[in-house]
């Protein structure tokens, strides 16, 4: 299998680009809203109107922006050089159904036609296949996966 693998440090290079990407678009809502909500205050007659619910929804933005950060932060780690013989942080899993990053939470990425699917150590399914090794089988949502390779 080893000749159709995907490179681990362009998976890991996407998956950051990704990242970032999402990580800036959190930043423009973020400072939107922020002006957003400063002009209101400067506007007497509507400094109530709808206040409350975006402070709110800038607080929330703010957090999932911390979490974000946080998970590019974890991509920033991962060796791209470690190879692995069993699902754990930083391997790569090849199943019958389908490719998995073991890094982040990142939805559907594809490197040279290829497409794969970033999960994070605290996703059900990781805690599915964690420390399985080719060959080996795992189910998850009644789907049952058997790994091709890890590296």
């Amino acid at each position: 299998m080893t000749d159709t693998r995907i490179s681990k440090a362009q998976m890991l290079h996407a998956c950051m680009i990704k990242q970032q990407l999402i990580i800036s678009d959190f930043e423009h809502e973020v400072k939107h809203l922020r002006t957003e909500i400063t002009n209101r205050d400067d506007i007497a007659s509507q400094a109530h109107r709808g206040m409350p619910e975006r402070n709110e929804m800038l607080v929330r933005m703010e957090h999932e922006l911390v979490f974000l950060k946080n998970e590019l932060m974890t991509l920033e780690i991962i060796d791209e050089e470690k190879q692995s013989d069993e699902v754990e942080p930083g391997a790569v899993v090849v199943t019958d159904q389908r490719i998995f990053f073991i890094s982040t939470s990142v939805d559907l990425v594809e490197v040279n036609g290829q497409s794969f699917f970033g999960i994070s150590t605290k996703a059900p399914i990781y805690h599915a296949m964690k420390g399985k090794k080719e060959g080996e089988c795992f189910e998850f949502s009644g789907v049952r996966y058997r790994i091709l390779d890890v590296y």
